[in-house]
C-alpha cells in the first residue's frame, strides 16, 4: 500500500472523522452491525408513531419470524439508545423545515415589497397629475387612512384584521369612541 494510501485509508477511520466532521447522533455507532443500524433506520423512519412492534412488521413479512426479530430489535434499541436518536432526528427534521419555511417566508416578503413598491410609485406619479381641488373630502380621508393602515401593515404593528381607533363614515366624519378625553 503506498502512503497516500494509507493516508486516505486512517482519514476514512471512523474516529478520524468524528474529529473532522460533526457527528449527528441517528448516524452509525461505533460497535453498531450494519444490520443494527438498517434496523434502526426502519425505526427512526416511521415517523412520531413509531415504536419497535411496528417497525418489525413492516420490515419483516413472515409473521413466524416477527418475534424473535422483535426480541433482537429490542435489544439493539437499549443498546444503542434508538428512541433518543429518534427524537434527535426528528428535531434536526423540524429545524431543516422550519428553515426552509423561514426561506420561503423571506422569498414572499421580498416579492411582496417590490410590488408594494410598484403601486405606490404608480400611486405617486397619480397624486402629482391630480388637482387637489377635485378630490372630495370623503375620498381624502379614506386615502390617509389607508395609506396609515398599509404603512402600519407593512411595518408589522397592526394587521389587516385590527380595526381602526375610531370608525369613518362615508362622508369623512371620524367618530370617537365613547371614552375619547380629547388631548
Amino acid at each position: 500500500m503506498t502512503d497516500i494510501n494509507k493516508v486516505i485509508e486512517e482519514a476514512w477511520h471512523h474516529d478520524a472523522l468524528a474529529a473532522i466532521l460533526p457527528f449527528e447522533s441517528w448516524e452509525r455507532l461505533t460497535g453498531e452491525s450494519a444490520g443494527a443500524f438498517a434496523a434502526f433506520c426502519a425505526f427512526r423512519d416511521f415517523g412520531p408513531d413509531r415504536n419497535i412492534r411496528k417497525a418489525v412488521e413492516t420490515a419483516e413479512g413472515d409473521e413466524k419470524k416477527r418475534g424473535k426479530k422483535y426480541r433482537l430489535w429490542r435489544g439493539w434499541a437499549a443498546a444503542f439508545r434508538w428512541r433518543e436518536r429518534a427524537a434527535d432526528y426528528d428535531s434536526y427534521l423540524d429545524k431543516l423545515k422550519q428553515a426552509e419555511l423561514r426561506k420561503t417566508i423571506e422569498e414572499q416578503g421580498k416579492v411582496h415589497r417590490a410590488v408594494t413598491g410598484k403601486m405606490l410609485r404608480v400611486v405617486e406619479k397619480k397624486l402629482d397629475l391630480m388637482d387637489p381641488a377635485d378630490l372630495a373630502q370623503g375620498t381624502v380621508t379614506e386615502w390617509v387612512s389607508t395609506a396609515i393602515r398599509a404603512e402600519r401593515e407593512a411595518a408589522g404593528l397592526v394587521t389587516g384584521k385590527d380595526k381602526p381607533e375610531g370608525p369613518v363614515d362615508k362622508n369623512g366624519q371620524i367618530t370617537f369612541l365613547p371614552d375619547f378625553e380629547g388631548l
